[in-house]
């Protein structure tokens, strides 16, 4: 076989490689600077929400810890923090159990039932923009977002009508922000699953769709600087030729 018809089946190879394999790594390309150039601070929104942490108010009574242990015996673990309920600075003990967590007001050791009303209070507290941009405020049970982990149900999903189309995720027993989402993070977890090639649960960066093409560009590669080396190889011959 002449060298000019090895170079013809190598450029028919090169050929269909790069129609197969060409197109996903202009895909790895796009969705990789998507990924460097935007900051991971802002990408996890970081900048919408601020710490709402208060001291415990002056003057108040607050109940012995073996109080609430005897309140609620099926305590593993607690904290004592305030929260902002109801128009008004409140201590709470937050509980930890083996059937979750929930707040009991530490000085009548009742325990809080978090209502749609607490949700917009606390989402507008961790919100650092306008609190009057609350859009929809959706309790969810089943069949989460994408954004959003189903082992986290059930869950309060506060929209806010900014920018970023942010949407805050709050716990149902404790009020405490779980989730934060928004147009560039959406746009970040798309990057990342065409990056990876995990079209459905987005975390796997060993799938057999990525190993296969990677393999692929490099046979790509390969053909690339076999007809780099025939084309270089032709022409000085050529050039030899003619002298």
């Amino acid at each position: 076989m002449t060298q000019k018809k090895r170079s013809s089946s190598w450029r028919v190879w090169h050929r269909w490689l790069s129609l197969v394999f060409g197109l996903q790594m202009v895909i790895w390309t796009i969705s990789g600077a998507y990924m460097v150039f935007f900051d991971l601070d802002y990408i996890h929104g970081d900048h919408l929400v601020q710490d709402i942490s208060q001291p415990i108010p002056k003057g108040v009574e607050i109940s012995s810890l073996n109080d609430l242990l005897n309140r609620y015996p099926e305590t593993r673990k607690t904290s004592l923090k305030s929260v902002w309920l109801n128009q008004k600075l409140q201590p709470v003990y937050k509980i930890e159990s083996n059937e979750g967590a929930f707040l009991v007001n530490a000085e009548s050791l009742q325990r809080i039932d978090i209502t749609e009303q607490h949700i917009k209070e606390l989402a507008n507290q961790y919100y650092t923009k306008d609190p009057d941009a609350i859009e929809s405020v959706v309790y969810m049970t089943d069949n989460p977002p994408t954004e959003v982990s189903g082992a986290l149900l059930p869950i309060w999903q506060v929209n806010y009508d900014d920018f970023g189309n942010t949407s805050l995720y709050l716990s149902e027993t404790t009020g405490e922000l779980l989730v934060k989402r928004h147009t560039f993070w959406r746009g970040f977890d798309i990057a990342w699953m065409l990056h990876i090639m995990d079209y459905d649960e987005r975390v796997d960066i060993e799938t057999w769709w990525l190993k296969g093409f990677i393999i692929g560009t490099f046979i790509l590669m390969i053909t690339g600087t076999v007809l780099l080396f025939y084309t270089i190889t032709f022409k000085r011959k050529s050039t030899g030729g003619a002298q």
